[in-house]
């Protein structure tokens, strides 16, 4: 569990692995991805947009998923393919760093939800939710297979309500015949959703490589994310056009369901966090394979807990997402270089790799350029001449993984 060695013991079924990915993002901060489309777009528009957004993005996952499962690795060793052991090591310690992040993020997410409950109770949640989170990491993918699986049947269940609580209040027909009101672009709204599977890119094999068959993992990871994502995007498109909210949490809350809203919160945000948690001790293993993996789990969880307790990290949201922009490229090289360029890998030459391949590092590290400076005006408020206008019309997570794929392919012919 906590080494990078290819796993001999492969545990997760179809369902093991749609559980992990149903529950992944399914929780408050997709919600509120899924409202940013409406009320620009019509609730149409949005469903159509979140659909094909995760059938692009969810492929991108599924490829990973195989490489994981094929080799048993983990996906910031399989990194090691196009950019050597040593090339690794930054794109790694970059995940690391904003896994500790967005663990932070989640808790605070998650506790802030929770005190719209129950007023006032803000630092105690994020205290629980932070040993809890952490605790449930430390159980391990042997105990994952039924947690994971009932966490899912919970949220099922919660979800199929929480639809029931907003339609009895509000007639579909009439939202769903309400025209949008303009302003963003559809390409930059798909690219709002596709955002949300690539985001996974780097942590997706350090689970699939437990799955029992590549058809297993890929399926799995497909089907559970799509699933669990979209259905939380159209649930916040469908609150903020039904309640001018983008979170129908605290709306439910008001009507005297605390306590369902309360488990809908606690069981999201544990499977979300825990998989920010244990991929980033994994990550560090990649860094430096003495590491303590376990020991890193009680760190990051740690960490992650007093940062939501004394820090804005909410205000530092757009920077983690421009450092994520860091995997969509390298999501583009590794699978270029595993299913194109080398066709398989050989796991023992990967984890004894201690080179620098500079066709993959040169390709990872233009990518990553262009990604900031598609993006950097929408989440930074900074102007790159040139490439802002570009990224305002079209976005950046498809053409920053096109071109990332296209210029890996050709400087590894020119550079082999």
């Amino acid at each position: 569990m906590y080494e990078i060695k290819p796993v001999k013991d492969k545990i997760f079924d179809f369902w093991s692995n749609f559980s992990i990915w149903f529950g992944a993002d399914f929780g408050i901060a997709v919600i509120w991805a899924g409202a940013l489309l409406t009320p620009y777009l019509s609730l149409k528009q949005a469903l159509l947009v979140i659909l094909i957004g995760h059938l692009l993005g969810n492929a991108v996952m599924s490829l990973i998923a195989v490489e994981g499962q094929e080799t048993g690795l983990p996906t910031m060793v399989l990194s090691r393919g196009p950019l050597g052991g040593r090339g690794s090591v930054l794109p790694s310690i970059l995940n690391y760093l904003q896994l500790i992040g967005w663990t932070a993020i989640m808790l605070l997410v998650g506790a802030k939800a929770l005190d719209a409950i129950f007023p006032g109770t803000y630092s105690a949640w994020v205290i629980i939710l932070g040993v809890l989170v952490t605790a449930w990491t430390l159980v391990g993918p042997e105990n994952w297979r039924w947690l994971e699986k009932i966490s899912v049947a919970l949220l099922g269940v919660l979800s199929v309500w929480l639809l029931y609580v907003i339609f009895s209040r509000y007639s579909f027909s009439e939202l769903w015949s309400k025209p949008g009101e303009g302003g963003l672009p559809l390409l930059i709204a798909l690219d709002l959703v596709i955002a949300m599977p690539l985001s996974w890119a780097p942590t997706i094999a350090d689970y699939a490589r437990f799955a029992k068959t590549k058809e297993d993992a890929a399926w799995g990871t497909y089907l559970g994310h799509l699933a669990g994502s979209a259905f939380c995007y159209f649930l916040g498109a469908l609150s903020n056009v039904a309640i001018k909210q983008p979170d129908p949490i605290s709306i439910i809350a008001a009507y005297g369901l605390g306590i369902p809203a309360m488990l809908i919160v606690l069981v999201s945000t544990l499977n979300t966090t825990f998989m920010d948690i244990y991929s980033a001790s994994i990550t560090w293993k990649n860094v430096n394979p003495r590491a303590n993996a376990k020991l890193h789990v009680m760190l990051v969880g740690a960490v992650g807990t007093i940062l939501a307790l004394i820090f804005p990290i909410d205000k530092y949201e757009a920077f983690l997402l421009l450092i994520g922009g860091a995997f969509v490229p390298l999501a583009a090289i590794m699978i270029t270089d595993y299913f194109i360029v080398r066709k398989k890998y050989d796991a023992g030459e990967l984890l004894s790799d201690e080179s620098i391949k500079v066709s993959g590092v040169i390709a990872w590290i233009i990518g990553f350029l262009l990604y900031m400076g598609l993006t950097m005006e929408s989440l930074m408020g900074v102007h790159v001449p040139g490439l802002s206008s570009i990224g305002n019309q079209i976005g950046a997570s498809i053409p920053v993984f096109v071109t990332s794929a296209v210029l890996y392919y050709i400087l590894d012919r020119w550079l082999r």
